[in-house]
């Protein structure tokens, strides 16, 4: 697929659209490259195991520098959802949970919406923390933009739990800069600050499942909306990437939103 000369790289698991298969779309995070679908692949699973056809779409690939604001972003994604065919299942992560709750207006009053540490606003805790990331990547320091990166999605207090990973920081530190990373983390992270999709999220009538980790050092609860007959679930101990950090505990309850919302 493409916008305005620019391609759009997905990835597509479970079951070939077939008639009475549901589709779900899925919004990536703020990545350095495309990473083919993997930051989300734990939750992917489950979806595929339920029988949902799932396309997972790099988010940032329709991001230029005509872009200026997270809504001139949204509007060339609202170009594009009809060319997915109906989706049952708007998922996102991160950058890709902000631009799906952006786009709930644009899908039909049913469909279901699936968010793991997806914002619906920012504060200034938030966006300084973003902006300290993205400065690094825009000022030819992709490699420490990345290993601080890496240090904001795990938990509040998390410690390297071996050598390895000590190692793994400082050659993330230590690596040359990349420039096309540079230009994706530092648009991406920019894009989030100012977010504010609260009215969206809560005018949307069909089902709503919000995930975050207790202890985000980005994306909490307080970075969330709902309407009453949406639900936010906090998972205990975790960060930004509850869907790897509590595995088991996310599949059952995605799995669980998938039945009670008819989607199995």
């Amino acid at each position: 697929m493409t916008h305005a000369g620019l391609a759009v790289p997905t990835a597509v698991f479970g079951p070939e659209a077939a008639v009475g298969t549901a589709h779900a779309l899925v919004l990536a995070p703020v990545t350095p490259c495309w990473d083919g679908g993997a930051f989300f692949a734990p939750v992917t699973r489950v979806l595929a195991d339920a029988g949902l056809r799932v396309t997972v779409a790099d988010t940032l690939s329709l991001w230029d520098e005509e872009v200026d604001s997270l809504d001139s972003f949204v509007a060339r994604w609202r170009g594009l959802l009809t060319r997915y065919g109906p989706v049952d299942l708007l998922c996102g992560n991160a950058l890709g949970g902000a631009v799906a709750q952006a786009l709930l207006p644009d899908v039909a009053p049913g469909t279901a919406a699936l968010l793991v540490s997806g914002p619906a606003r920012t504060d200034a805790v938030l966006e300084a923390r973003l902006r300290e990331i993205a400065d690094l990547a825009a000022g030819g320091r992709s490699g420490d933009a990345l290993a601080l990166l890496n240090r904001r999605v795990q938990p509040h207090g998390h410690r390297p739990d071996t050598e390895d990973d000590t190692e793994d920081d400082a050659d993330d530190a230590l690596a040359p800069h990349d420039p096309t990373a540079g230009r994706r983390l530092a648009a991406g992270l920019r894009m989030l600050c100012g977010v504010d999709v609260t009215d969206a999220v809560r005018a949307h009538p069909g089902p709503l499942l919000q995930i975050v980790g207790s202890h985000s050092q980005l994306v909490t609860k307080a970075h969330t909306a709902a309407a009453p007959h949406h639900r936010v679930h906090v998972i205990e101990g975790a960060g930004m990437r509850p869907h790897f950090e509590r595995t088991a505990e996310v599949s059952a309850l995605v799995g669980a939103f998938l039945r009670e919302k008819g989607l199995t």
